[in-house]
């Protein structure tokens, strides 16, 4: 007793589209996973920053490309979390991009603009799987369509 040619192209087929809905799925828990993996790292480096700014009575400076190495070289000792997403001195986002970093200045005032203050906060964020941001040091554009993808500090 035996298979036919037919039974046997039939269980191939079976199994062909039984390891393809795998792979599909697999590949969505991959891009979730790395996206997940992404806030969090944007949160502790957050939380860097503020031990930083603690520690040191102010933000460490950008400098004129937000994604330099200054952001790592000056937050080394302030990180929770380690990674081997490392090139040269950048921590590396999952996609392989560097974290971008940049200083806001807030102005507030209050009643009749008596009084007016200004502060400082940071904000990072990653270029995401495309590897564009909208985003700049000096000029934000928070609806550049190349954002789309982007993770950020703010959001």
């Amino acid at each position: 007793m035996g298979f036919t040619l037919v039974e046997l192209m039939v269980v191939v087929a079976v199994i062909g589209l039984l390891a393809g809905i795998v792979l599909a799925a697999a590949g969505g828990v991959q891009k979730k996973a790395a996206r997940d993996q992404t806030k969090a790292e944007i949160k502790s480096i957050m939380i860097a920053l503020e031990r930083y700014r603690a520690a040191n009575g102010g933000y460490p400076a950008p400098t004129m490309n937000p994604s330099s190495s200054a952001l790592y070289t000056n937050l080394t000792n302030f990180m929770a979390f380690r990674t081997n997403q490392v090139s040269g001195q950048q921590v590396l986002d999952p996609y392989g991009y560097a974290y971008w970093y940049r200083l806001v200045t807030n102005a507030s005032s209050s009643g009749a603009g008596t009084i007016s203050m200004t502060s400082e906060s940071a904000e990072v964020w990653s270029v995401g799987p495309n590897g564009k941001s909208g985003f700049t040091n000096s000029t934000p554009s928070r609806t550049d369509t190349n954002n789309v993808d982007d993770l950020t500090s703010w959001n």
